[in-house]
């Protein structure tokens, strides 16, 4: 009789366990057991269904229950939830939809039950306008509800209230003003995209404003009331928020309810805890996906990464390793594969502006207690004098010690999924800032530039580390100039750029200007130079250092970054 795997959950983590089991051997059995109606679909691609980008539902199908089966050779049974296991009879209470009951025997199994979404401690929150964006049922569900207000007052905008500002939250609120809807968003904390350090979140949020939303951050909704016409949402603070129809996108936690009752161990981060094979604390059961813990690849311990691409890897390894189980393999066997690790690496768009993140943010590396310093670099996306060029900021989170990079954020309109996924494969291989510098990217004016803002981070970097460049964040200007010992601040920009704005009681003294009136620059206290990005300050800073300053620092990103901060930080 066949050995057979049995696989709880048929989205990201088990269907790709499920293919690369049955790419590992033919001579298996193996079981997809799916609680809902499809398998294998694109639940990222969702909010953009419901926006409209992507115009077919069976486009986030990429494949079919009937067509995974045929070309997998796989036992796929969709509305069919596991319900109990019994480890020590190696089976699995299943229940079909349609009410009916079975044991399934396993010699090995796989759970791959995914993440749940998280529903705050909001009064009044059980409404049938109020939905989660996880699954094709919820979209459809949403858009009949469109449809509905629609008709209810023809003419009139349908008010959407989204609750929450992570990627569900902003792609959501993205998609329904494209539609027309009129969306307001509302995060408890006091930015967008926690998973971004607060100044490089920011420009989510104006893009989102400017693409038609209201975003209301630092406010968390304390109740819902229900009112004739709809429903009014009232935060903490008192604001009300009246809506037609709610999506709730406050995060999402590990589904371990079969896990738990199996005796599974969890792990710190509340998820399933497993081994480099994807195994757990039961040598015979393997998880993977978003119930399940993963190696950072940063911080060489267990994570929670809830995200498509660790998920689908995960699978892929507990898959190959329960099939090799099987088939006899140790685990010394050449052919066993392992998560060696992740970065949490994303990206996520709003209206105009794309934000994307590798690693480690500043937060979270000082929150961990590690030595930290930054660099930022702005630059553009392909050469300035080709037609289109946009401007990209990019800031990276490294070792002081021995230059090792940590983490990596990119913003800008164009061009920043290139940036962070050459940043993230540095990450990965371990790189210090130093081997940015040598970075061999492509180049031709409609793609890039000669030096791209990469290897730029690179220099700026590697220049700070090796003293030839003393730095300050602009956080750490804004900082030092409220301090009891302000800096002397030397904007070396055009007279064209100064007039346009400049910090109060600025020396502006143009770089091409600079050795004629170096004397003009304060030679008794410390002096910060900066330019609209950074290179011209890096000049002038060199100068000045080479005729005898001693304490000069280059503020990294220029002014439109401090401009940034200012704003990001309520200072501006």
């Amino acid at each position: 009789m066949a050995k057979r795997i049995v696989i709880v959950g048929g989205v990201a983590a088990g269907a790709s366990a499920a293919a690369k089991a049955r790419r590992t051997s033919e001579d298996i059995e193996i079981v997809l057991l799916e609680g809902g109606p499809y398998i294998s679909f694109a639940n990222c691609g969702l909010p953009y269904w419901l926006g409209g980008e992507i115009a077919q539902r069976d486009a986030l199908l990429e494949m079919t229950a009937e067509s995974f089966a045929r070309r997998f050779h796989v036992d796929v049974r969709v509305n069919t939830a596991a319900t109990a296991t019994d480890r020590q009879k190696r089976t699995v209470a299943v229940q079909a939809s349609d009410g009916r009951q079975e044991q399934i025997g396993y010699d090995r199994l796989i759970l791959a039950t995914g993440a749940e979404a998280i529903r705050p401690p909001i009064q009044g929150l059980d409404r049938d306008d109020v939905f989660h964006l996880r699954t094709i049922p919820d979209v459809e569900a949403i858009n009949l509800c469109i449809d509905r207000k629609t008709a209810a007052a023809p003419g009139q905008p349908v008010r959407a209230l989204v609750v929450g500002g992570g990627y569900i939250g902003i792609e959501a609120a993205e998609q329904l003003a494209r539609r027309g809807l009129k969306v307001t968003l509302v995060e408890m904390a006091d930015q967008l995209m926690l998973g971004l350090d607060r100044e490089m979140a920011f420009p989510l949020q104006e893009a989102l404003t400017k693409a038609g939303c209201e975003v209301l951050t630092g406010q968390a909704v304390s109740e819902i009331i229900a009112r004739d016409q709809g429903a009014i949402a009232i935060t903490a603070a008192g604001r009300e928020v009246p809506f037609d129809l709610a999506i709730v996108a406050t995060g999402v936690r590990p589904n371990v309810a079969l896990a738990r009752a199996a005796g599974l161990s969890l792990g710190t981060t509340g998820a399933i805890k497993v081994d480099r094979f994807q195994r757990t604390s039961d040598a015979v059961v393997y998880a993977a996906g978003d119930n399940s813990q993963v190696p950072h690849a940063v911080l060489g311990r267990h994570a929670y990464i809830p995200l498509a691409g660790a998920a689908n890897k995960a699978g892929r390894v507990a898959g190959a390793n329960a099939a090799l189980d099987l088939m006899g393999a140790s685990d010394e066997d050449d052919r066993r594969i392992h998560l060696a690790g992740v970065l949490g690496t994303a990206i996520v768009r709003a209206g105009e502006m794309t934000a994307a993140v590798a690693g480690l943010t500043e937060t979270a590396a000082r929150a961990e207690e590690l030595p930290v310093a930054v660099t930022y670099m702005v630059g553009m996306h392909h050469a300035g004098y080709y037609p289109g060029a946009r401007r990209l900021v990019v800031k990276l989170v490294y070792s002081p010690d021995d230059g090792r990079l940590l983490g990596a954020q990119v913003v800008g309109p164009v061009g920043v999924d290139k940036r962070i996924d050459v940043l993230a494969t540095a990450i990965q291989a371990g790189l210090a800032v130093e081997d940015l510098e040598q970075l061999d990217l492509s180049y031709a004016p409609p793609f890039g530039t000669a030096k791209d803002v990469v290897v730029l981070a690179g220099f700026a970097a590697s220049n700070t580390r090796r003293g030839q460049m003393p730095a300050i964040t602009p956080v750490e200007l804004l900082e030092e100039l409220t301090g009891p010992s302000p800096p002397a601040v030397l904007d070396v920009r055009s007279a064209a750029e100064y007039a346009a704005g400049h910090l109060d009681g600025a020396i502006h003294i143009p770089v091409d200007e600079l050795r004629a009136r170096i004397n003009e620059v304060p030679s008794d206290r410390p002096v910060v130079v900066h330019c609209g990005a950074g290179y011209r300050s890096y000049l002038a800073q060199r100068i000045l250092t080479n005729r005898g300053f001693s304490n000069v620092r280059n503020i990294l990103g220029g002014f439109g970054l401090i401009q940034q901060v200012r704003k990001a930080l309520g200072k501006g």
